[in-house]
């Protein structure tokens, strides 16, 4: 047998398998003898020498076997390690935010850090909070962060530095979103403010949940915010005033996404409630999750919630049926990202698992590279980052 997180290995007599430059598998007589020989943490591919019957434990692993005569090539990737595992943070990464060729990752060490992707170097470490930071937006050449020290900070993308400390809010900022011209941050303290995304001076302080706004989303020139006190309210960007406040749900509204046409609400009552963009109707309330809904996330022919009852739910836009349950995490699901044709999901139980929209979201890699929770994760350009409670960033 393999090792922990190590696939078994056929016994063959005469079975070689070349890892590339870092990794080496050898057979011999029949005993499987594995030797890892890590030199940096990057993909491998496999060349197998032997009998037909190393076909059947290329494809009960996961391996796409191309055959010529005795001689099977198979590109794999091994599951228990990312591409790179970028270290510099002290606590918990709380969110990501990808921008051209870097990647800003905020964390509870009260620090934002600056990566290159290509190169995986810590650019700059920004400080300038005095407690965590909890969340980020990149929009026009600014970055802005939220925080439990009840700020907001505004950064050049450019340069780097900071440009001012936007004051006002009496709690942490847990949700940024910006839209029309216009900075929105939801704050614990009950409230969203609204700030002129030029001149960074307050326009309106939207008041009227009676709990901590815990999420934004733009749709449809209107700013939805979703609060534990169990509502999403409706702002008009341009007035600034609420247009609705959409009621139903029977616990802490904790995740919104928005499509063209609807926008969706997870909850801590186990539903999902799909509300239509332009008369602001209650659809449907999507059913079926155990346990609280955590995270949501919308791609072009489907909608999916993640939830604490370890699984993730693929919801039709079209006919808001349930399609697929997809099973596999041990642990809550809080995070997800849509890629091309291809689901990513991290969870508590330590892993970032993906899903292939082409073959039925079958589970087609599972990654075992941090020590702690994932609590967040990006997708760009064909990588996947995610941030985890062990303070490191995977990149897949």
């Amino acid at each position: 047998m393999a090792g922990p997180g190590q696939p078994d290995v056929p016994r063959h007599r005469h079975a070689t398998e070349t890892l590339g430059t870092d990794t080496e598998l050898r057979i011999t007589n029949g005993n499987p003898g594995l030797e890892m020989l890590h030199r940096q943490r990057n993909s491998r591919v496999f060349v197998l020498s032997g009998a037909p019957f190393l076909q059947e434990w290329a494809t009960a692993h996961g391996i796409s076997v191309n055959a010529g005569g005795s001689r099977l090539n198979a590109p794999y990737r091994y599951e228990d390690e990312p591409r790179n595992i970028l270290q510099g943070h002290e606590e918990i990464v709380w969110a990501v935010e990808i921008c051209g060729r870097r990647l800003f990752s905020a964390s509870a060490d009260k620090t934002i850090r600056v990566w290159d992707i290509e190169s995986r170097r810590c650019e700059q470490v920004m400080e300038d909070h005095t407690r965590p930071v909890l969340s980020l937006s990149v929009a026009n050449g600014k970055l802005f962060s939220g925080s439990y020290d009840y700020t907001i900070k505004v950064w050049d993308l450019q340069t780097l530095q900071k440009i001012r400390t936007l004051t006002g809010h009496n709690d942490a900022v847990r949700a940024l979103a910006v839209a029309d011209g216009k900075l929105f941050s939801g704050s614990y303290d009950s409230t969203v403010r609204v700030w002129d995304e030029n001149t960074l001076q307050c326009l309106e302080v939207l008041k009227g949940h009676t709990g901590p706004v815990r999420t934004l989303v733009h749709c449809r020139n209107n700013m939805f915010s979703g609060s534990y006190d169990r509502t999403v309210k409706v702002w008009d960007c341009q007035t600034l005033q609420c247009k609705a406040t959409l009621t139903g749900h029977s616990g802490a509204v904790r995740a919104l996404v928005a499509s063209p046409d609807k926008v969706f609400s997870g909850s801590d009552d186990t539903t999902i409630k799909v509300w239509d963009a332009e008369t602001l109707q209650c659809l449907k309330t999507l059913e079926g999750h155990d346990d609280n809904v955590r995270v949501l996330a919308v791609g072009d022919r489907h909608m999916y919630s993640g939830s604490w009852d370890k699984t993730i739910r693929v919801w039709s836009l079209n006919t808001l049926e349930c399609v697929k349950v997809l099973e596999g995490h041990t642990e809550a699901v809080l995070a997800l990202a849509v890629g091309n044709n291809v689901l990513v999901s991290g969870s508590y139980d330590t892993t970032v698992r993906f899903w292939d929209a082409n073959s039925n979201y079958r589970c087609v890699r599972k990654c075992d590279g941090h020590d702690d929770a994932v609590r967040v994760l990006a997708a760009a350009d064909g990588r996947v980052f995610s941030g985890s409670y062990d303070g490191t960033i995977g990149i897949w």
